[in-house]
């Protein structure tokens, strides 16, 4: 169990430390990947998620009624305004996910 733990540790930090803090290049490849793959992807995705919202929202109509109203905007932001943002508001080749 502690070889285990300390081989987990060890590629953790073997792999953190490849992360560069600089933001990466565009080139066409990560365009390409975007517009062909990744957008079509997350368009599904937020269908789905759109779906899932309209089938779980009686559920969370209940849950709604507790003091924190906010159940349904949570999970409105969660299943469908986030996907939404991911797939239409982000500049083609980029794939970050919160802005």
């Amino acid at each position: 169990m502690k070889h285990a733990q300390a081989l987990f540790l060890a590629a953790a930090l073997l792999f953190s430390s490849m992360l560069s803090a600089e933001p990466q290049a565009i080139d066409g490849y990560d365009v390409l990947a975007d517009v062909a793959v990744v957008r079509p992807l997350s368009f599904v995705g937020m269908v789905v998620g759109t779906a899932a919202f309209v089938g779980l929202l009686p559920i969370t109509a209940l849950a709604t009624i507790p003091a924190p109203h906010e159940a349904i905007g949570l999970m409105a932001e969660t299943l469908v305004v986030n996907p939404a943002k991911y797939t239409f508001a982000r500049p083609a080749g980029s794939f970050d996910y919160n802005k």
